[in-house]
């Protein structure tokens, strides 16, 4: 859809653009943001419940996704107007009262100790590990882009911050975190440079004055975002074939030639002068799979495909579920991070930050609330049944996740949530039982994860063939990270290619690398010189 956006705005400029989206799903458009309408819930003539893949989460850090939204049209403005800032991130533990995260702006090193000691105090954290962690962080601020590349790139997070050395609160804080749960950086197997570019953008924002750090929308995602996207274009004359999948497709005389997709039983070829693939890593992957066997083989003609092939299962678990609750319980007027819970999960009481219209006129017209929450471990026992998250059924998975964020959030003899204030629940369908009859989940969505040394083997947007081109959240980007904001700089940076490839006269679509504070400028220009000369990182300026 961002290809689709950015493209349409660009025609006429030298080149006429006709454009075709091409979606998997029969009825709705938007991916993994998408709103999932919860099956038989609406009633009277109402709206279905609104169910989702995973909760919204709009970092300040964010530039190209919210340059886009502000082109989109919604009632008297654009959808970017529908962002509303969350002031608050709220760590909840099992059995004790909440952090609630508020510092001021670091200047120096003593300054981010300083201000993680504020947040983390009374956590079980052991002396001296708070430091670490901050040094840490500050070894990445002040490092330059060089030896994050070719240094940090090799190192997982986890190893980098000695998480086996320490606490199992430093390691449910600190190391796992924000990492982990509002990103989906698995710092076992993801690098240095990845992680902690991410959550120096998250922490800086945190504390930046006058910069919202946490944003999300006014209502349902598909209703205040994606519906108005496709209305404008469709209006702009891009065409939606629904239920439609790609299969495989060839590479000849150095141009793709055509996609082979199904629709229902149908098989047909799909022609145009160029496409843009905006499939998941493992999707993608399989396409290849079944193109290998053509004698015009897309890998044989164009080595960078071959990466895909390499990083296909660099890929993990990050499900939600939302329940719906006759009385709102607005928790924290922010996102959750529930640190100490098996499952690291997430969420979010989301009612409190939609407009009025939207609860009433759904379901029964007895929901107001939604506490939508994220399960992104799905390997470690439960506290309900002693079971993995994918060892579960999906009832057990609700009973399980349900207990888990009670026992986050009822303490200190306060009952925030009880059980007589749940309407229904609802499950990513993406969790399905495996084709085996056993009670085993496979994931049809999984999340792309950065796994050390993953960089180099990640195409570029533009490839060789210079009429097939890629716009998803693993290609190399700025971002880096798997999220929206990364897909749509992808995006982007296949629309430059286009316009490159038809000798347009339009504007390129605009890039930004991720801001880091010009105050550490001196310290990475240090770092660099240090670099170049083959000398380690020492974080000084003398």
């Amino acid at each position: 859809m961002s290809v689709a956006h950015e493209l349409a705005e660009r025609s006429g400029y030298g080149a006429d653009f006709e454009i075709h989206v091409f979606e998997k799903r029969p009825l709705q458009v938007g991916g993994k943001a998408r709103s999932i309408n919860v099956p038989h819930s609406a009633k009277d003539g109402r709206d279905p419940l609104p169910g989702e893949h995973g909760f919204r989460f709009f970092p300040g850090f964010y530039r190209h996704l919210p340059d886009t939204m502000a082109r989109i049209p919604s009632h008297d403005g654009s959808v970017l107007e529908n962002l509303v800032v969350a002031d608050r991130l709220e760590v909840a533990r099992m059995g004790a009262p909440p952090i609630v995260i508020s510092a001021r702006f670091p200047k120096t090193l003593s300054d981010l100790v300083t201000d993680f000691e504020a947040m983390f105090s009374d956590t079980g954290l052991h002396h001296g590990e708070v430091s670490f962690f901050a040094e840490r962080l500050w070894q990445v601020l002040t490092s330059c882009q060089d030896r994050r590349l070719a240094q940090y790139e090799g190192i997982t997070w986890w190893e980098f911050l000695d998480a086996d050395n320490h606490s199992e609160a430093y390691r449910n804080l600190l190391v796992n975190g924000l990492s982990r749960s509002l990103l989906a950086n698995d710092p076992v197997h993801a690098s240095v440079r990845t992680v902690g570019d991410t959550n120096i953008q998250l922490l800086l924002g945190m504390v930046a004055p006058g910069h919202p750090t946490d944003r999300l929308l006014d209502g349902p995602t598909s209703k205040v975002w994606i519906d108005p996207w496709r209305t404008h274009l469709e209006g702009m004359g891009v065409r939606f074939h629904m239920d439609c999948a790609a299969l495989q497709f060839g590479i000849a005389d150095g141009k793709c030639s055509g996609v082979d997709v199904v629709t229902g039983q149908t098989h047909s070829t799909v022609t145009a002068d160029a496409y843009v693939f905006a499939l998941p890593v493992e999707r993608m992957a399989s396409v290849l799979d079944h193109s290998q066997k053509r004698p015009d083989n897309p890998l044989a003609a164009d080595p960078q495909l071959q990466g895909i092939m390499a990083v296909r299962d660099n890929v993990a678990w990050m499900n939600g579920m939302q329940f719906f609750l006759y009385a709102d319980v607005p928790i924290t007027h922010g996102h959750l991070l529930f640190a100490d819970t098996p499952w690291a999960l997430t969420g979010i009481s989301e009612a409190q930050f939609w407009s009025d219209e939207h609860l009433p006129n759904c379901g029964d017209g007895t929901v107001r609330g939604v506490l939508s929450a994220c399960i992104s471990d799905w390997d470690k026992a439960g506290i309900l049944f002693g079971k993995k998250a994918k060892h579960c059924s999906r009832q057990e998975i609700a009973a399980e996740v349900w207990a888990q964020i009670q026992a986050s959030v009822n303490v200190d003899g306060k009952t925030l949530l009880s059980d007589d204030n749940v309407h229904s629940h609802f499950l990513d369908p993406d969790l399905v039982q495996h084709p085996d009859g056993t009670v085993h989940l496979t994931d049809a969505e999984p999340l792309f994860v950065n796994f050390i040394d993953s960089w180099a083997l990640r195409p570029t947007a533009v490839l060789a063939t210079r009429n097939l081109l890629l716009a998803s959240d693993y290609v190399q980007t700025y971002t880096d990270v798997a999220c929206m904001e990364a897909a749509n700089e992808a995006a982007r940076r296949a629309v430059n290619g286009l316009l490159d490839l038809f000798g347009s006269d339009a504007d390129p679509c605009e890039l930004w690398p991720l801001h880091e504070p010009l105050i550490f400028a001196p310290f990475r220009h240090h770092d660099q010189s240090r670099f170049d000369q083959g000398l380690p990182w020492n974080g000084h300026l003398l």
